[in-house]
């Protein structure tokens, strides 16, 4: 992959890990989630904690493939600001093979952070991460995987920047009826610790994540190491 940058003067982290799990309690076909489907929309936005937007992420499922029991979805990541510019766009791999899912750690990464650089010929990114898997008949009380990540921004030959992102102590602790813009959802609440890394500079907190259905991620919350809020992400649109 490749993109441009601008490093900026402050440095702030929201932390956008967003995950796609699936829980098969009953029965169920890898192609019957939504985001498994080519051409699905899924539209989060990003707020700071104040509640100002300051960034919409569209996720849209660009390519799906099936060989025997294993499919695989190859998704579209576009982050666009406020003044509908597009800053950012990558693409990620979510697999699932009998109900069971994996999917690349860059889509847990903070992609507001990458948009925070503006053109710059040249440099590139090297990735080092895990695949994420997640288990079938998630339950309150069920631990999930750690995971890590760390991203690498060369230029001509040399690393400019190394940023790490690892998130680890994710638990299902309960259930609870979460509202966003794009409707009502009772979900299970999964809570997490991270700990991310930009150059010098280290961040840690924890937090909470909102599931409908054990497969669609409707809110996502981040909180500094003294438990304040550092910004959410919420889904605005389905379709």
């Amino acid at each position: 992959m490749k993109s441009n940058f601008k490093i900026t003067k402050a440095f702030r982290i929201i932390i956008v890990f967003t995950l796609f799990t699936v829980s098969l309690s009953i029965a169920q076909d890898c192609t019957d989630v939504s985001f498994m489907k080519k051409g699905a929309i899924l539209e989060y936005t990003d707020y700071n904690k104040r509640g100002k937007p300051e960034s919409t992420t569209v996720h849209e499922t660009i390519e799906v493939s099936e060989d025997g029991s294993l499919v695989n979805a190859i998704i579209k990541a576009t982050v666009v600001n406020t003044k509908d510019k597009k800053t950012f766009d990558t693409q990620y791999n979510v697999g699932c093979n009998n109900g069971l899912f994996s999917v690349d750690m860059i889509r847990f990464f903070d992609f507001n952070k990458l948009s925070e650089y503006n053109e710059k010929e040249n440099l590139k990114f090297k990735i080092d991460g895990d695949v994420l898997e997640f288990p079938n008949g998630m339950k309150t009380g069920d631990h999930l995987d750690d995971g890590n990540i760390t991203i690498k921004l060369n230029s001509n030959g040399f690393t400019l920047v190394t940023m790490a992102f690892n998130v680890f102590n994710r638990k299902i602790v309960g259930e609870e009826q979460i509202t966003t813009p794009a409707g009502t959802f009772m979900c299970q609440k999964v809570t997490f610790d991270f700990d991310s890394k930009f150059g010098i500079i280290n961040v840690k907190g924890s937090g909470v994540e909102w599931y409908y259905n054990n497969a669609m991620v409707v809110k996502s919350e981040s909180y500094n190491k003294r438990g304040k809020l550092i910004g959410y992400h919420e889904i605005t649109k389905v379709q």
